[in-house]
């Protein structure tokens, strides 16, 4: 399944907007698809910069503790990418006229493109992502609404089941998920390669047998007679193909689905551990620091006031809080 990597799921949806007559927004009149852009320009993103930073509002993503990446795009029209690319040779040779239009791709509406990458309750997302969703829509129903307002049958969406069920008729499958927490390459166990040539090796084995006998009675030795009936071409040389090419096809299977497993997860790679792990290296940073001019002697105790202040076990607490950039610790400026 490709949505689901590393532990994390990998969320891709297409949602189309009705995008017909004119609508009023805050006082404005306007097509429902340049309000969509309008709200989806609006919606405070995280506080991860200087300047996000003095707005003070955050992402109503940041409610939701499993939220690592989310984005959306409007697609109004896919690009035009060219025409096909063809041999200038065949083109001269066949008089192709290159100013005669070639089919362009289009959609009937605008569409909503939404991805979101978030972790999972279980390694095999039993449930996702329709769980995920519904946590969405209890932490964050206005902002979804004012988003998907003017989307095909969107007023079928009443509950957070009803919104999980919308969005996940939308969705495509996630063929290139995007992780970046592995700092070290993960032992993976590889595929048998002496499991996966048995079959056809056997099969192989036969076909060579047969040939060998076929080949030393039309040399006319004596010893060879009693392969006449073996070597001959009755059912070896048949079964020694039909090994090879279920040998062949069992060994493709078991490649395409050996390399369709997951990706496992990356040690403390969920966002809970992620947002423990950047609170305690700015703190261990800052009591690194502190302890420069301090006699060796009193390392010690201050280290150990170190973790009962900031308990590195504790993942609910202290830590940085979700969509921020830096954690306030101890000492900061309100």
């Amino acid at each position: 399944m490709a949505d689901i990597d590393v532990c994390s799921y990998f969320f891709t949806a297409a949602i189309p907007v009705c995008n017909e007559g004119i609508v009023e927004h805050d006082g404005m009149k306007s097509s429902p698809i340049h309000v969509v852009r309008q709200v989806l320009e609006t919606l405070p993103t995280a506080l991860q910069s200087h300047a996000t930073q003095e707005i003070g509002i955050n992402s109503p993503f940041s409610r939701n503790l499993r939220t690592h990446f989310t984005r959306f795009i409007v697609l109004d029209q896919p690009y035009f990418n060219g025409r096909d690319h063809s041999n200038a040779l065949v083109n001269a040779a066949m008089a192709t006229n290159l100013l005669d239009p070639q089919p362009v791709d289009q959609i009937p509406c605008p569409y909503i493109l939404w991805t979101a990458d978030f972790d999972l309750l279980d390694p095999a997302g039993t449930g996702e992502p329709g769980r995920y969703l519904e946590e969405l829509w209890l932490e964050m129903e206005p902002e979804l609404r004012s988003i998907f307002q003017y989307c095909y049958q969107f007023d079928t969406v009443t509950d957070p089941a009803s919104f999980a069920r919308y969005i996940m008729r939308c969705q495509v499958e996630t063929t290139m998920p995007f992780h970046d927490y592995w700092y070290v390459p993960p032992k993976l166990k590889s595929i048998s390669i002496p499991g996966l040539a048995a079959i056809p090796v056997l099969g192989l084995a036969l076909l060579a047998g047969t040939l060998i006998a076929w080949l030393l009675r039309l040399a006319g030795w004596a010893w060879a007679a009693g392969f006449a009936h073996w070597g001959g071409w009755s059912w070896a040389p048949w079964a020694g193909i039909a090994l090879v090419v279920i040998g062949v096809a069992i060994g493709y299977h078991r490649i395409l689905s050996w390399g369709a497993r997951p990706y496992p997860a990356a040690p403390g790679s969920d966002l809970r551990h992620v947002l423990k792990s950047l609170y305690l290296q700015q703190a261990f940073t800052r009591f690194a620091i502190e302890q420069q001019h301090r006699d060796p002697g009193e390392w010690g105790a201050a280290f150990r006031r170190f973790l009962e202040i900031h308990r590195p076990a504790d993942l609910d607490g202290p830590t940085q809080p979700p969509g921020v950039i830096r954690s306030t610790l101890s000492g900061d400026a309100a």
